[in-house]
């Protein structure tokens, strides 16, 4: 595989015609809300972004500038940059549509709620506020549906609502509230994440407190 970027003013023909490690890089990012992690399926999208760093000086690239990527010498997709860093050349992200990542929901164990109380906006009601702590397992399958390995980078981030308690495997590296698994998945095959999480769950419902409910007279009852 190579790439070929054409030249533009100010930036010399050298540049592009020098050799360059070229590499594929991939990522999923996964985050889950109060609402969201109780979602029975999920699919992530796969970003794709492709790197070259080239020998020699480095030299500035004007971002959005056009990039083709030859496969066998023929061209197979037409792209852009997002600019340089350095004597690295970064293409612009892509959706990878031959990674498919589904999510799906395991277990849900629910916590015991605790009740508080808050001031409503009318002087006879009050606002009931039910919080509790649920346990969920989550499943992350990634299926590599391409003819050659790949390495893949799976982020999962914290919330507020939603905290990361272990998972199978366990994560590569660990930056909180980012947890990583650098993965490597062979030609036309899967891997999996089970993810133990802790959700807080909060729900509130407007009341009549109780000292303004009309008491049923005994001939009522």
């Amino acid at each position: 595989m190579r790439a070929n970027v054409p030249s533009r003013k100010k930036i010399k023909i050298e540049w592009f015609k020098s050799k360059a490690q070229f590499t594929i890089e991939r990522k999923v990012s996964i985050e889950y809300n109060a609402s969201s992690v109780n979602s029975n399926k999920i699919n992530h999208d796969v970003i794709i972004k492709y790197v070259m760093v080239k020998e020699g000086e480095p030299k500035a690239l004007p971002s959005n500038s056009p990039m083709t990527l030859y496969k066998r010498g023929l061209p197979f997709l037409f792209l852009s940059t997002s600019g340089t860093i350095g004597n690295k050349i970064i293409s612009e992200e892509l959706i990878d549509d031959d990674i498919k990542v589904d999510d799906d929901i395991v277990q849900v164990i629910e916590g015991k709620p605790e009740i508080t109380f808050e001031d409503a906006i009318k002087p006879k009601e009050h606002i009931e506020v039910r919080t509790r702590f649920d346990k969920i397992t989550r499943k992350i399958t990634i299926e590599n549906k391409l003819d050659n390995e790949i390495e893949l980078d799976v982020n999962f981030k914290q919330t507020k609502d939603v905290t990361f308690k272990s998972s199978d495997p366990e994560p590569t590296n660990i930056e909180e509230p980012t947890y990583t698994y650098n993965l490597t998945i062979p030609s036309e095959q899967t891997k999996r994440i089970s993810l133990e999480l802790q959700a807080k769950i909060v729900t509130r419902v407007t009341k009549i407190k109780p000292e303004f409910i009309p008491k049923l007279n005994q001939e009522d009852k």
